[in-house]
């Protein structure tokens, strides 16, 4: 009798369902459709500086947010444009461009509203991670939200105020008067499911 409860124990434990795993997806930033820069603030003019050829990608589940996220989006610096050619070549010497080629953003956590994606909806984003600017890294954290929009790809938007100087990016003059100490770092990303 106890050899039949025990086989009877462990066919219950087969058939039973076990814990669902986790179905990481990727996703590739859409450079044609995203967006990544600077706003920065003057006494007399505040301009934004941005670049339209992000590139990146992350590893999510969308629908168990609480599981890791993981990814990185990269951004060449020499791509950042703002409406002064001037200025932007001010600015791309400061940021060292032809040393350091690329601004990254490695993302190592993201704390979420909610728990999973729905189609169209919101959610808002805690997203903690390190730049690297100018050869220089720094634990940044992004306030974001992204919303999966139908199809499957994702919108993702995010910003961070942060002190270039802390990469050793010196604020460019303007008028005799630098820029503020604070810009504005913002992104704009869509993101398509990886074939």
């Amino acid at each position: 009798m106890p050899a039949r409860v025990a086989v009877l124990c462990l066919t219950w434990v087969l058939v039973l369902p076990g814990p669902v795993a986790a179905e990481m997806q990727r996703f590739t930033v859409e450079s044609s459709h995203s967006r990544a820069g600077f706003d920065a603030f003057h006494t007399f003019q505040n301009f934004s500086l941005a670049s339209e050829a992000p590139t990146g990608e992350i590893e999510a589940d969308i629908a168990d947010l609480k599981q890791p996220i993981r990814g990185q989006v990269v951004v060449p610096a020499a791509s950042l444009r703002s409406p002064d050619k001037k200025r932007d070549r001010a600015i791309h010497r400061t940021l060292d461009v032809e040393h350091q080629p690329e601004i990254r953003y490695r993302i190592d956590r993201v704390e979420s509203s909610f728990t999973s994606l729905a189609e169209n909806n919101d959610v808002l984003l805690t997203i903690r991670g390190v730049l690297t600017m100018r050869g220089e890294s720094r634990p940044v954290d992004f306030s974001g939200r992204v919303r999966l929009r139908p199809g499957g790809a994702l919108w993702v938007r995010g910003e961070s105020w942060i002190r270039p100087r802390d990469w050793g990016v010196v604020p460019i003059r303007m008028w005799l008067i630098s820029v503020r100490e604070t810009v504005l770092a913002t992104f704009d990303l869509v993101l398509n499911k990886a074939q």
